[in-house]
């Protein structure tokens, strides 16, 4: 059988590989980003999409989960048009995380913590400003290729493990 590979990718080459630059460059901060206190990369808990069997709330409270791994498929199947496309599918992400999460609790700040490195990145990378305010604006729309083009389970916010707060180092995020 064969596998549906998506679009053409319609941008110019030129264009294309300054996007995938910005992009490879949001990839790396986010990676590098850790927890100084646990020493624990702070995009563990972001990679995939909670559990539906252990976190059936999440998919109730949070209506357009999405999650690093979705995201990066989205950047192979060249989804996104610009660096503001890329970009509002993190703050939906990171959003997500903030709504789920109590303020303060390791899966919060995270998501606050590696917003700002993947801003700071975004920003570097194209001389424009990313950095924009967390965690008390309405959540964004997704867009229409991730909505119409996407799994159904897309990454969101990542819970803490049942039975946890989400504060010690060994809990899950998602």
């Amino acid at each position: 059988s064969r596998r549906k590979t998506g679009a053409a990718d319609l941008l110019p080459p030129g264009a294309r590989a300054q996007l995938d630059a910005a992009f490879d460059a949001a990839f790396a901060a986010v990676e590098a980003c850790t927890d100084p206190e646990h020493g624990r990369r702070r995009c563990d808990l972001f990679l995939e999409l909670p559990n539906r069997r252990d976190y059936p709330d999440y998919y109730v409270i949070i209506r357009h989960p999405i999650a690093i791994k979705v995201i990066r498929r989205n950047v192979k199947a060249h989804r996104y048009a610009s660096v503001a496309d890329f970009h509002r599918d993190w703050r939906l992400m990171f959003d997500n995380a903030r709504t789920y999460n109590e303020e303060g609790s390791l899966v919060y700040d995270d998501a606050c913590a590696l917003q700002r490195a993947l801003e700071a990145a975004l920003s570097t990378a194209t001389g424009d400003d990313y950095a924009s305010p967390m965690g008390s604006q309405p959540l964004p729309a997704p867009p229409a290729a991730v909505a119409a083009d996407a799994p159904p389970a897309a990454p969101a916010v990542h819970p803490a493990a049942p039975g946890t707060d989400g504060n010690e180092p060994g809990d899950a995020g998602i």
